[in-house]
């Protein structure tokens, strides 16, 4: 018997993963593909390969307005929903956990899930701040989602559950290459957020004893105040969480994640000088 969930995935040219992403999902009722306009190979082997899937295509703004046009245009034959990127992959564990879920949710509206991030496949367990949660399993009417720097964030106000397992994220699939023009157009949206972040208070409290995604996003406002970001994140993932552990697939990695900051820095001092400029030409 299959698990009474409609399963989201988004996509835009992921000929690469898409197969390996929807297998495991035939254990659900209802599987939807939101592609974004693909050019190359994702849409045939879907027709070829998973003809029970269902494809819409919506064009891409962010992830929080994808994730929105999806909930309202996939139908509400299921009450719960479960997003899935395509470069991640579900394994049986996770699978019952979701199936128990839903069967039994208690007073929960949506469940947070980690990704195991694998870089020249090693799991990058402490470099890449395993675990790290999103809000990927919801129920329908319960839970909206809003821009948050390149991703998205949710809006509810319902009780969110931590799901104890968790998916692989093949987030180099296709290439370091792909991985550094995508993380180009992150660095420019997490400038707008950076900049938003400094206007809002920190709570110490939660930074200190919050859950999980209550201490990420208050250490995010902290981070967007201090000087130093590639170095503070260098050194607190590769020193401080042991990331040295990782082998050599975590030096590399950490060296990535401090070139992507390094570009966060280098256009928020360019954001920075433009708004100045911007100003002094408006006391003229």
């Amino acid at each position: 018997m299959k698990i009474p969930v409609t399963v989201i995935v988004l996509t835009y040219n992921e000929e690469v993963n898409i197969a390996s992403c929807l297998k495991p999902l035939q254990a659900f009722n209802d599987v939807v593909v939101v592609d974004s306009g693909s050019t190359d190979n994702t849409l045939s082997i879907i027709s070829r390969e998973f003809p029970g899937v269902r494809v819409l295509s919506n064009p891409f703004v962010d992830f929080g307005q994808q994730r929105n046009w999806a909930l309202e245009n996939t139908g509400d034959q299921y009450p719960w929903v479960l997003f899935v990127d395509a470069d991640e992959y579900l394994e049986t564990p996770l699978i019952e956990e979701i199936a128990a879920f839903v069967a039994d949710p208690g007073p929960y509206v949506g469940g947070y899930i980690a990704g195991r991030n694998y870089f020249m496949g090693r799991w990058l367990k402490r470099t890449s701040y395993f675990p790290s949660y999103q809000l990927r399993l919801l129920k329908r009417g319960q839970v909206r989602f809003r821009k948050e720097g390149h991703g998205q964030r949710e809006v509810t106000d319902g009780e969110l559950k931590y799901m104890k397992n968790t998916w692989r994220h093949e987030a180099f699939s296709q290439g370091i290459h792909h991985w550094i023009r995508k993380h180009n157009d992150y660095s420019t949206n997490e400038v707008e957020l950076i900049v938003r972040l400094r206007t809002e208070g920190i709570s110490y409290q939660k930074l200190l004893f919050g859950q999980a995604v209550e201490k990420r996003r208050e250490l995010k406002k902290l981070l967007s105040r201090l000087p130093g970001r590639p170095w503070l994140r260098f050194i607190h993932s590769y020193i401080l969480r042991l990331g040295f552990l990782d082998g050599y697939a975590g030096w590399v990695y950490s060296l990535l994640r401090y070139s992507h900051d390094c570009h966060i820095v280098a256009k928020l001092y360019e954001h920075e000088y433009h708004e100045k400029k911007k100003k002094e030409n408006q006391s003229r």
